[in-house]
């Protein structure tokens, strides 16, 4: 299965920008999210339509162990697209805070730290 996770600069407040992240799954926040996937699942970060990003500059895992990003996600060739590939060992309520660096339009490098998790067995 496919989880896609959208990003959209947004002003909270005068001067402040953020990051409005939303997901396949049908959640969302604002400079954070939570994005349940199952293992074997592909995870593909995607800018939304009139996003203010000009660019994704990198993805990468924050964590010292990588129950998830068994490596860094890949960018797709000529597009704003990176894709990871969940590990299918991966088990139930392993999570992983990973970082995503972009650009805005106007040339503000920004970064901001979500999560990616297999969600506890019901």
């Amino acid at each position: 299965m496919k989880v896609k996770i959208y990003l959209r600069a947004i002003v909270t407040k005068p001067g402040k920008n953020s990051l409005a992240l939303f997901d396949s799954n049908r959640n969302g926040d604002i400079n954070d999210l939570i994005t349940d996937v199952n293992p074997g699942d592909k995870v593909i970060w995607k800018l939304d339509r009139c996003s203010g990003i000009r660019s994704i500059t990198r993805i990468y895992s924050k964590e010292i162990k990588h129950p998830i990003f068994t490596s860094n996600p890949k960018k797709r060739w000529l597009c704003n697209v990176f894709e990871l590939q969940v590990p299918k060992t991966a088990v139930p309520e392993d999570q992983e805070k990973y970082v995503i660096e972009y650009i805005l339009r106007d040339d503000t490098r920004m970064m901001i730290d979500p999560y990616v998790r297999i969600p506890p067995i019901r």
